[in-house]
């Protein structure tokens, strides 16, 4: 096992020092973690420009004043081991792995191969690195130095780089090398330092320093011309000319400097005898650097330990206590300059030297390289690698191994069916654009009927995630036809993705997807007796768009009932939506606080986006605008954890209903960018619902109308429906009643057929603008005792604003001041800005002026430091919230802190005494909505 250096030896230090800017940056990274802050850079440029020098100078820096060094490295051609760099690097610290949350030392030990147990979520695994590096922070800083980083396994760079946006209050300090951004795209959003060419005069020192030789000065010009500016190529091109060519220059074609360095490194490892040159490609075909393994590869391949003395005399190698090459394109070089037949018997005889009990997988890696055409007993070897690895978390792994099983398997049928497998594995490890060859070997093999239907389901799975167009719902609606006369159950499942996936692709109010997917999931097998709730679910769903919201409601009322006790989240963000199409707020609460309950406890991070995005429009609607901000701030957290694509419509949705113009058109504009990149034509509704709220709000109801029209003749999905009530305020309040009445005509066939307070109240108020006299004043007397009794306090308030405001216009200022004031009070303390001041100029015309509330205590607080705050005040430990929040223990302190300071409190004790609202411990309310 490797000790966690990096294996590759960093260039000598030459006598003038380089880069001096750069080094005063990455060793005040480390000073700042001695000083408790910490932080992360990724330090990236060509190869030779002096990354691993750099990391180096802070490693060695660090170590001098006591930092405890963590070092790691990706490795090329070691890319397909599950957490490899990750556990070089947290080796050192897995005594300390007692200290944490269960869940978290599961997570991490069973990740690493330690420990046997389901397989982990690897942000699970991400918070575990978090703690062990917070925990030893807490004895002596901490800095991780990882070299190469753009050859880093899959799953230790996404948990790297989760770690690394998240250690800024922990004494670490995380520091990556890589050449091309662009091939390490986790670590983009990091810091980031590009070290600069050596302008001529350093380069001119440096040559200087290491050329002792008598050297033309036209040769000297040549050389800083041709180096560009780059260190190692300065050092290296000199060994290449040799004497003679340091006396008198040379004409050569131009060149990059990669390709020059390469050929240096190519002439130096050709001049070498061939046991050396057969030595090297062993080593840089095993990337742990062990020299016990080495050695005894080198003796089953018959090649003298004195072999390494000339390609150490060369610079090239180093074997002490560990293998180390000169640079990485020395590795790079060796293997790829080596005949197939060399690199074969070199992974032939790692694999022999590998102990298969102790490492089975590197060793069936290596045997997978080793061997020269197709071979079931390797493939199989891989097959179950993969499993292992899959057990472990590590998914982009596991893919990997099936690959190479698939291309190493003999038999069609077989091969087809670990194609499928492979491809499957790739998806679901967030690689789905790299699936398509493995698809095409899959279609191409002997599949039978029920493979066949997987492979289509997989199919419509990937189009999903890659473009949401109709390729995918097509896709899946032609799986489950295949498989239905196979597994019911099964098929049923996969009509209902498919129907989810026609809302999801749905583009430019084009809806006939939709009802396709409906009336082909209708014609499906029947539900079994008795219905499971995604049964019910999909019966509603598809009579929904068939038929209608009338002849659908009691069966989606019974799947909304059936999901109220589900402990799978699956489908629970469909039954979510369902609760929405009847207008049933309750259950929209209830419903995505028990998906988010259950994918925190089953560690399923790719729901959790979109339970709190429903579980923050929930309390949006509710107006717990803190509460939304939080759970949007928590959503935004996940994605950003996961890498995944942001798709923030809560955070749309309450912009607008604050009335933040800003905010508003921010979201927007990067939302639409993903809209029409994914062709999410249901996003775009959303945004033009938004907008239509926000200009209602601020009375600009012009401005509101176009996009109201537009969002609610655009689709079948909820976000029409709840455009309708904008149409009609803003159509009435330009006098186009021509165009109000057909929205109030379709708002009373889905308000109708839904029922309830909220619905109907919605509808009563939208009647009383079109109404006159008694008529109009009964109507928002209903409204306002109908949702009275519903939570849905926004529409509360604007009724009250509405009424106000049509009482005034009637002369009757007396009541219509009333309900202005009361919509100013719910307005200003839910925080819709907008809509308050809408009634404040109501009230200013009738000679009032506007009660200004006092602030709430929680009005100096960002929205995660609410989050912390209300935890905090409902007993939940540092740790606890730490975990909830994706966030080290030391982080959640110091909000603590500025929680404090911002409250003027200086305790836990304080805090739980204060009035956060809803959310404190003992309102169970409050306390579900932050779960």
């Amino acid at each position: 096992m490797s000790d966690g250096r990096t294996d590759s030896a960093p260039s000598p230090a030459p006598g003038p020092r380089i880069h001096r800017r750069e080094t005063a940056e990455v060793t005040g990274l480390v000073e700042r973690a001695r000083r408790g802050e910490g932080g992360a850079l990724v330090v990236h440029g060509e190869a030779g420009i002096g990354k691993t020098v750099l990391l180096s100078a802070a490693a060695e820096e660090g170590e001098a004043a006591g930092v405890r060094v963590l070092r790691a490295a990706g490795a090329e051609f070691a890319m397909e081991m599950p957490f490899a760099a990750l556990h070089r690097l947290c080796a050192p610290l897995l005594g300390l792995a007692d200290r944490l949350p269960p869940a978290q030392r599961a997570a991490v030990l069973v990740a690493l191969g330690l420990a046997d147990g389901s397989a982990p979520d690897q942000f699970m695994v991400g918070l575990a690195v978090l703690g062990l590096l917070s925990e030893a922070g807490g004895e002596r800083p901490v800095a991780c130095v990882v070299d190469d980083a753009q050859w880093l396994d899959r799953g230790s760079a996404q948990v790297l780089a989760f770690v690394a946006r998240r250690v800024g209050s922990d004494p670490v300090a995380m520091l990556f090398a890589v050449r091309d951004l662009a091939d390490a795209p986790e670590l983009g959003t990091l810091p980031r330092l590009a070290p600069a060419p050596l302008d001529d005069a350093e380069a001119r020192a440096l040559v200087a320093a290491a050329v002792r030789a008598p050297l033309d000065e036209r040769v000297r010009e040549q050389l800083i011309a041709e180096a560009g500016g780059n260190p190692l190529a300065l050092l290296e091109l000199p060994r290449t000319l040799g004497p003679a060519g340091l006396a008198v220059p040379l004409r050569r074609p131009a060149a990059r400097v990669s390709e020059l360095l390469e050929r240096s490194f190519r002439d130096r490892l050709r001049a070498l005898p061939e046991p050396s040159r057969l030595l090297l490609v062993l080593a840089a075909a095993e990337p742990l650097g062990d020299p016990l393994l080495l050695r005894y590869a080198a003796r089953l391949s018959g090649i003298a330990l004195s072999a390494a003395e000339a390609a150490e005399s060369a610079g090239l190698l180093t074997v002490d206590a560990r293998v180390r090459f000169r640079h990485p394109l020395v590795r790079s070089v060796a293997y790829r300059d080596a005949s197939p037949a060399d690199r074969r018997r070199a992974h032939h005889a790692l694999a022999r030297a590998i102990d298969p009990d102790r490492d089975p997988d590197r060793r069936a890696w290596h045997r997978a390289q080793a061997a020269e055409g197709p071979d079931e007993e390797v493939a199989a070897q891989l097959e179950r690698s993969a499993d292992r690895a899959s057990r472990r978390g590590g998914l982009a792994a596991a893919a990997a191994f099936l690959e190479r099983s698939t291309h190493l398997t003999p038999d069609p049928g077989r091969r087809a069916v670990r194609a499928l497998s492979a491809a499957q594995a790739m998806h679901e490890a967030g690689a789905s654009e790299n699936t398509g060859p493995l698809l095409e070997t899959a279609a191409a093999g002997p599949l039978d009927d029920l493979s066949r239907a997987r492979l289509l389901q997989l199919r419509g799975r990937v189009a999903f995630a890659l473009h949401r167009d109709d390729d995918a719902p097509a896709l899946l609606l032609e799986a489950a036809a295949r498989v239905a006369a196979h597994d019911t159950a099964l098929a049923r499942d996969t009509y209902l993705e498919g129907l989810w996936a026609a809302t999801g692709a749905e583009r430019n109010g084009d809806a006939n997807s939709i009802r396709a997917a409906a009336a082909a999931a209708r014609k499906g097998p029947a539900a079994p007796t008795p219905p499971r709730p995604s049964d019910l679910l999909l019966d509603g769903l598809a009579l929904l768009f068939t038929d209608g919201p009338r002849a659908a409601a009691p069966t989606l009322r019974a799947a909304v009932d059936a999901f109220g006790d589900a402990t799978d989240p699956r489908w629970l963000p469909v039954a979510c939506r369902a609760a929405w199409d009847l207008w049933d707020h309750q259950a929209l609460e209830d419903l995505s606080t028990r998906c988010v309950r259950l994918a925190d406890e089953s560690g399923a991070l790719s729901l959790l986006p979109l339970a709190l995005n429903f579980q923050a429009v929930a309390a949006t609607y509710a107006g717990r605008f803190v509460d939304a901000a939080a759970m949007t701030e928590r959503a935004h957290a996940i994605t950003e954890a996961t890498a995944g694509a942001s798709a923030p419509y809560s955070a749309i949705v309450l912009a607008a209903h604050r009335g933040d113009r800003e905010q508003t058109r921010l979201l927007s504009e990067t939302s639409l960018r993903r809209a029409e990149a994914h062709g999410e034509g249901g996003f775009v509704t959303i945004i033009e619902y938004a907008a239509a709220v926000l200009h209602n709000g601020l009375g600009a109801f012009e401005t509101a109308l176009e996009p109201a029209l537009q969002a609610a003749g655009r689709s079948l999905l909820f976000w029409s429906a709840a455009a309708l009530p904008e149409v009609v305020e803003a159509a009435v309040r330009t006098g186009r009643t021509d165009l109000a009445l057909p929205a109030l005509d379709r708002l009373a066939e889905l308000t109708g057929a839904a029922g309830g307070d909220w619905a109907l109240g919605v509808l009563a108020r939208c009647r009383a603008l079109l109404a006159d006299g008694p008529e109009a004043d009964r109507l928002y007397t209903e409204a306002l005792q109908r949702l009275g009794r519903t939570p849905v306090a926004v529409q509360l308030a604007r009724t009250h604003l509405l009424y106000g405001e049509w009482l005034s216009a009637q002369g009757r200022s007396a009541e219509g001041r009333r309900h202005l004031r009361q919509a100013s009070t719910m307005s200003q303390a839910m925080g819709a800005d907008a809509f308050a001041a809408r009634a404040g100029r109501a009230l200013r015309a009738l000679g009032e002026r506007p009660v200004v509330p006092r602030p709430s205590v929680t009005a100096d607080l960002t929205p995660q430091e609410t989050h912390v705050a209300r935890l905090v005040a409902g007993g939940a430990t540092s740790k606890e919230v730490a975990a909830r929040l994706f966030l080290s223990p030391r982080t959640v302190d110091a909000h603590l802190r500025n929680i404090f300071r911002k409250l003027g409190i200086t305790s836990r004790r304080q805090l739980r005494e204060l009035d956060l609202g809803r959310s404190l411990a003992g309102d169970p309310d409050g306390e579900a909505a932050l779960r």
